[in-house]
């Protein structure tokens, strides 16, 4: 009775990390049968890492390329005066540490870091180049992948291009409403978290923001943000 219940658990698991990988972009156009089949023949192994856990570290060596199964990692850089700047957050069916599997850089470029308890898939190296030789859909994919996380890091650094804290709040906002297409920007973690993002304090960040809700720009509801003037966030950047 307990191996058959062990069973159908570990059934059970499997059922809800292929949901995951559905959802993930190294899988676009795979169904469920199919990622099965890669991952018979990968080395893979899933990993739980507590709150602030190192996953990869800088400058050591590459081994693994990781898809989030849980929770939220942070992809940050340690710069030689000690200040940490946080580029990219990854969750729940993200892809990372893509530039493994398409560079021949031995060691990770990036400190990445689980901000919350997280479950994280790691397919070894060697498996993933490969799956990208036997399957062109899977190449594309990871192609796709990279190319998306390196246009996300270029826009933040740009961020770091403007020096004003409003500034950097507009160009954020208008980033925002370019990628999801609406006025509504939901705040998924806290303004703490997004001060962090943006490289400056919390009370400056809800200093600025009230300043430009009382502008009328935007209205602050919560962790909604709604932008009333565009143009007039536009013209904050080019002034």
């Amino acid at each position: 009775m307990y191996k058959y219940y062990s069973i159908i658990k570990l059934v059970s698991v499997m059922k809800e990390i292929l949901d995951i990988l559905c959802s993930c972009t190294l899988f676009k156009g795979k169904d469920k049968n199919n990622i099965e089949q890669i991952l018979s023949e990968a080395n893979y192994k899933i990993k739980h890492y507590k709150k602030n856990e190192i996953i990869f570290k800088a400058d050591e060596p590459s081994f693994y390329i990781g898809i989030v199964l849980k929770g939220r990692i942070e992809i940050q850089k340690i710069l030689a005066c000690g200040k940490v700047i946080n580029f990219l957050y990854k969750d729940k069916g993200n892809l990372f540490g893509e530039e493994v599997a398409l560079s021949k850089k031995p060691t990770y470029d990036y400190d990445i870091i689980a901000t919350e308890e997280s479950n994280i898939l790691l397919i070894d190296k060697q498996s993933t180049s490969d799956i990208l030789l036997k399957d062109s859909i899977i190449n594309s994919n990871l192609i796709v992948s990279f190319a998306n996380s390196v246009l996300a890091l270029n826009k933040k650094l740009e961020l770091f291009s403007y020096y004003s804290i409003q500034k950097k709040i507009a160009f954020s906002l208008l980033y925002n409403m370019e990628i999801n297409k609406t006025n509504y920007i939901s705040l998924i973690n806290s303004k703490k978290s997004w001060a962090e993002h943006l490289n400056v304090s919390r009370p400056s960040l809800s200093r600025e923001l009230t300043h430009l809700s009382n502008k009328g720009i935007i209205k602050v509801n919560n962790k909604i943000i709604i932008i009333l003037k565009k143009e007039q966030l536009e013209s904050i950047l080019t002034s």
